[in-house]
């Protein structure tokens, strides 16, 4: 019965990438409209990611104060915002950069085995310490979709692609303006839960400082603390400010799906 689910879970990561190859595809090589097929396969792998979530938190061996169980839940709230943005605004392109990063957070979550953590942690204070740095990782991975978006946006303009590849893309000045504010959101969040995560390590007498995922962790908050100074204080230039967010992303990544707790674990 494993086995099943972990094939559902496999077959939402493909679906996910088949989704995306079409929307980027339509980017490249512009048409009037997504083929049909887009949007039935992001709703198969969007079903069977729900599924293989459901299953996992039921059966609990998918807790969901694990890096694990974080992964999965937050690679489904990456698709469907992608998703709701596109229904709602037309702007299919963040779907052909952001449905990837979700299939990324799906695997991660199927390949990586599960975190075993110490039985006496207060899993009160971990469940609030997971949920804020769960919504922060949530809308810095959008804004880092609308910073690529607004990049492509700048390259389409500056080697004169055909008029309908920028008819499917959103104005400068609408990605412009989300980011910062995906930014401006995200990062205090972000921020509040490094500070919990902190003081629930003070609690259970630990030094949260040793820990090399919090130590990158602060140096992914300075980076897009960084974009925020150079935006409103320095006026940095757009395409600048924009490989700040991507560079931030990839910090953001590594720190997430490669650097492991030696907090929490066992």
């Amino acid at each position: 019965m494993t086995v099943a689910w972990t094939l559902l879970g496999w077959l939402s990561v493909l679906c996910y990438l088949v989704a995306a190859g079409f929307v980027l595809w339509a980017l490249w090589k512009p048409r009037k409209s997504l083929p049909t097929l887009t949007q039935h396969f992001f709703l198969a792998a969007a079903l069977c990611h729900l599924l293989y979530f459901g299953e996992g938190a039921l059966t609990k061996w998918l807790k969901l104060d694990t890096p694990e169980a974080v992964s999965v839940v937050l690679g489904l709230l990456v698709s469907g915002a992608s998703f709701v943005q596109w229904r709602r605004h037309g702007t299919e392109a963040y779907l052909g950069f952001l449905l990837p990063l979700s299939a990324i957070l799906l695997a991660f979550g199927i390949i990586e085995r599960p975190t075993q953590l110490s039985p006496e942690l207060r899993r009160d204070i971990l469940l609030i310490h997971v949920a804020f740095m769960m919504l922060g990782y949530l809308m810095l991975t959008l804004s880092f979709g609308s910073s690529v978006v607004h990049l492509l946006t700048l390259w389409a303009l500056k080697r004169k692609r055909n008029l309908s590849v920028l008819d499917r893309l959103p104005p400068l000045e609408t990605t412009e303006q989300l980011t910062g504010k995906l930014v401006l959101i995200g990062l205090p969040i972000l921020a509040l839960g490094m500070i919990i995560g902190i003081v629930w390590a003070k609690v259970e007498g630990r030094s949260a400082l040793s820990d090399p995922k919090v130590f990158l962790s602060f140096i992914t908050g300075g980076i897009f603390a960084a974009y925020l100074y150079a935006r409103f204080i320095r006026r940095w230039e757009a395409p600048a400010l924009h490989w700040l967010i991507s560079v931030g992303f990839a910090f953001l990544l590594v720190t997430f799906l490669v650097v492991r707790h030696t907090l929490a674990v066992r």
